[in-house]
């Protein structure tokens, strides 16, 4: 009976662990230096968010808003799978980004969920208080300087192989990059791309900063390493912090949605630096 008792107690603990694991914040503060930053643009702060996951059911709080509020970013890069691939109802989600608009101004590209969902739920999402950045460029601009943002939008296929079914991924080369969004303008470059796994064409194109999400920390993170991407490949490459490849530096998010073990939902704030 007291073995029964201990077991039970053990059990209900990891229960709630669990729980409170998955309702945990970070906000790290990652100051970069990037060569070629206009100096307008020295001291710039960016809010990356990733993979929100949202569904209309979702309890979510609104510390996600007051967090990224008090950071008081420059600009917000939300790099896609705001919503759930089976969302119908987006009253929430544009609850979200009313709120989310009001900090800061808001640059979204679509991820694998938005790209799976209804074709009326895309251009749902179109009509949201944020600039999407689908295979388009806009500039920012600040004291009389400029630098570009890009975003690119990645077929299924760059995720679930040829047949979808997780096997044969294809490579996404810089000349399928170069269709999609055009040669990188003579500027400071920076990209959104919700896919991480493919840092070195983005990297051979020219961006000068990406910003990517996606892998979710690996979901659960043992010895500082994520363990599981979504593509169910264990131990995958990119799952959060900063990477680089040539010239170019790639932030990942850990992400705000999705199950996760020693891996806290995390908000980014980017300070740039001239390099």
């Amino acid at each position: 009976m007291i073995v029964k008792i201990i077991i039970g107690i053990i059990v209900l603990a990891l229960i709630a662990f669990v729980i409170i694991e998955n309702k945990l914040y970070d906000i790290t503060k990652i100051t970069l230096k990037a060569k070629g930053l206009p100096k307008e643009f020295d001291g710039v702060k960016i809010a990356h968010l990733s993979d929100l996951h949202l569904k209309s059911s979702d309890g979510y709080d609104y510390k996600i808003i007051s967090m990224t509020r008090r950071l008081e970013p420059d600009y917000i890069f939300l790099t896609g799978d705001l919503i759930t691939r089976n969302q119908t109802d987006l009253k929430k989600q544009r609850e979200f980004i009313n709120y989310l608009s009001e900090v800061a101004p808001v640059y979204f590209v679509f991820g694998n969920h938005e790209n799976d969902a209804d074709k009326q739920v895309q251009k749902e999402l179109l009509k949201f208080p944020f600039t999407v950045l689908n295979n388009k460029s806009v500039s920012l601009e600040r004291g009389g300087n400029s630098i570009s943002l890009y975003g690119v939008n990645i077929e299924p296929k760059y995720y679930l192989g040829e047949n979808l079914d997780y096997k044969n991924v294809p490579d996404f080369s810089k000349n399928e990059l170069t269709e999609l969004i055009g040669d990188k303008k003579n500027t400071f470059n920076i990209l959104l791309s919700h896919n991480p796994k493919f840092l070195s064409t983005y990297s051979e194109w020219g961006a000068g900063l990406v910003f990517s999400g996606h892998i979710h920390g690996g979901a659960v993170r043992l010895f500082g390493r994520g363990i599981l991407s979504p593509e169910r490949k264990l131990f995958p490459t990119y799952t959060c912090g900063v990477y680089k490849s040539g010239e170019t530096q790639m932030i990942v998010s850990r992400g705000l949605g999705k199950f996760r073990l020693f891996n806290h939902k995390e908000i980014i704030l980017c300070t740039l630096k001239q390099g």
